[in-house]
């Protein structure tokens, strides 16, 4: 998925009025409202059921593929400082070298803060279009 692309339709889609792209970005607002669409509709239980966690399990799919994006303080942030050093201590022992330091993984935080922020915006606009221009299953 092109995220920048998805999210400037978002962003004509909440301010020009265009409709919403359904394969777009939907944030925690939508998502909600997706899934009282979903228990709402005239489906048998069954597959309002199936629906259902299917958007759950797609919700929860996408929170944990975007705990691994490498920047602290997710998960992955931790995973990458901790990979860097054991390739550092590699090549050390390899090289026949003392044992280095250990990473900083602190210095990368001003990166940090810029993704910090974009994923904040990001997550503005989405609620805001959520608002004004929800998606919706029935259209």
């Amino acid at each position: 998925m092109n995220l920048p692309e998805k999210m400037a339709g978002v962003w004509q889609a909440a301010f020009s009025g265009e409709e919403r792209d359904p394969e777009g970005p939907v944030g925690m607002v939508g998502a909600g409202r997706l899934g009282g669409e979903i228990l709402a509709s005239d489906l048998s239980g069954e597959k309002k059921i199936a629906t259902f966690v299917n958007l759950l399990a797609g919700f929860n799919l996408a929170i944990g593929l975007f705990n691994l994006i490498p920047l602290l303080p997710l998960d992955g942030g931790h995973i990458a400082g901790g990979l860097w050093e054991g390739v550092k201590r590699a090549y050390a022992r390899i090289m026949r070298r003392p044992k280095p330091q250990h990473v900083d993984i602190a210095k990368v935080l001003p990166l940090t803060y810029a993704a910090a922020l974009a994923m904040m915006i990001m997550s503005g606009l989405l609620v805001y279009a959520d608002l004004v221009n929800p998606l919706t299953l029935t259209n």
